[in-house]
């Protein structure tokens, strides 16, 4: 019972660091709804037109797949990390790890639930319509009438609980890892081992490097394998989190002397200092930036070796309902996880003013905090997209010697100056004047 009292308070007063996920598992179930009105009118019609459905249906579902484990896991860990002080709470009071661990996967499943509930409600008449007229400017596809149904919503809300539990227990044990006196035992910021990311990454670069070994011999058959190689290297990347993004953080923010622009470099100790919520909004962000860019750049290059377009007329269709719904997320994961941590931000404020600084300084830390994140993101983006168009200019070259490497720079850098001024956005807003009296009250 004292579990449940737990579970309920920490759900009412830590709302807003909950909303986070509640809100990214929303936009998953969109996600989801997408595909899943696809199978729904690829079972219900006959014929080729039915499994061509179904087959965008199923690229579509990987991509979405994709997205979602990379954004929802890094939310969930993300939540658990904000809230490890009343995680140290609930043992002095008595709760034990194994009780810890199994609130948060339980809070976790219920705000899951919220969200993907929300979710499909929202977009029960609005995908149908979207995906409908998307699917009316594609050859051979045009008349056919897609639709939901009971089951396939009910399908969304339980995959996406499902993904968001599984997603979550990394952060359950984090959480029950929390020592009773916070700052006495080991913590749960310590830096362990890459293993299991190592070993997804190796697993998915090999999958891209066998994607990519039989590209040639797929072009004169439209170059399908060109749509999967750079997204297939994304999520490798994301995989690897930190591992990766900490570097290009600190490499680039280099370049500007620590003494030189006060601002700037309590932002850098910010990003490098709160490396939680900096991994969460990078990998969100990769996922955003590079997951189009990728895939359209793998599509021109692809196009490039027989001079024309290589991946067929249904090919804007098919980037259109693959991407609309992992983008969608992404972004709206690098948004939230900036604005999950505004009681850390309110506190940091609360800080800077302790000790002299004008209300307008937290408020530009915060700002170039954004900057700094939308930034290392897209820079990452950008040389894993770099990668991949190289490597299938390199595979194709070959064989077909007009072939050459199309870097999408102008998606890339709309994609990226969009995703950084939502981050900069919810980054702000907890550390404007008033915010702090108004809006973080004791029970937060």
């Amino acid at each position: 019972m004292i579990l449940a009292r737990l579970a309920a308070a920490d759900l009412r007063t830590s709302w807003r660091v909950w909303s986070g996920l509640c809100a990214v598992c929303a936009v998953a179930a969109v996600a989801g709804s997408v595909p899943g009105v696809l199978v729904v009118g690829g079972l219900r019609t006959p014929g080729v037109r039915g499994l061509a459905l179904l087959s965008i249906a199923g690229t579509t579902a990987a991509f979405g797949l994709v997205a979602i484990l990379v954004v929802v896991s890094a939310v969930a860990r993300l939540t658990a990390g904000l809230l490890v002080r009343t995680y140290a709470l609930w043992q002095l009071a008595g709760v034990t790890p194994g009780g810890v661990r199994v609130t948060v996967l339980v809070q976790t499943a219920l705000v899951a639930l919220l969200g993907a509930v929300v979710g499909v409600a929202a977009t029960g008449v609005v995908v149908p319509a979207t995906v409908g007229a998307a699917l009316a400017g594609a050859s051979g596809l045009d008349g056919v009438r897609v639709a939901t149904s009971r089951l396939e919503a009910f399908s969304v809300i339980a995959s996406t609980v499902v993904a968001a539990v599984v997603a979550g227990l990394a952060g359950s044990r984090r959480a029950a890892a929390t020592p009773a006196l916070l700052g006495a035992g080991p913590g749960t910021d310590g830096h362990r081992p890459p293993i299991l990311p190592a070993a997804v990454a190796a697993l998915l670069t090999a999958l891209a490097a066998s994607m990519l070994a039989g590209l040639p011999a797929s072009v004169p058959h439209g170059a399908a394998p060109a749509l999967l190689i750079g997204p297939g290297l994304v999520a490798a990347v994301a995989v690897l989190g930190r591992w990766v993004g900490t570097p290009v953080v600190r490499l680039w923010t280099a370049v500007v002397p620590a003494n030189a622009w006060v601002s700037f470099g309590l932002a850098r100790a910010a990003v490098r200092r709160a490396a939680a919520r900096s991994d969460t909004t990078l990998a969100a962000l990769l996922v955003a930036v590079a997951l189009p860019t990728a895939l359209v750049g793998g599509q021109r290059t692809a196009g490039t070796a027989t001079g024309g377009d290589a991946t067929g007329s249904g090919s804007a269709v098919t980037t259109v309902l693959v991407l609309s719904g992992p983008v969608l997320l992404a972004a709206v994961g690098a948004a939230a996880t900036a604005a999950m941590a505004s009681r850390d931000r309110a506190r940091e404020r609360e800080q800077l003013l302790a000790v002299g600084a004008t209300p307008a300084l937290p408020v530009g830390v915060a700002a170039l905090e954004g900057v700094v994140l939308g930034v290392s993101g897209t820079l990452v983006a950008a040389a894993t997209v770099a990668l991949s168009v190289t490597a299938e200019w390199g595979v194709l070259a070959g064989q077909y010697p007009s072939t050459r490497p199309v870097l999408p720079v102008g998606l890339l850098l709309a994609i990226g100056g969009s995703c950084t001024a939502l981050v900069v956005l919810t980054s702000i807003v907890p550390a404007l004047p008033g915010w702090t009296r108004e809006r973080n009250t004791p029970r937060d």
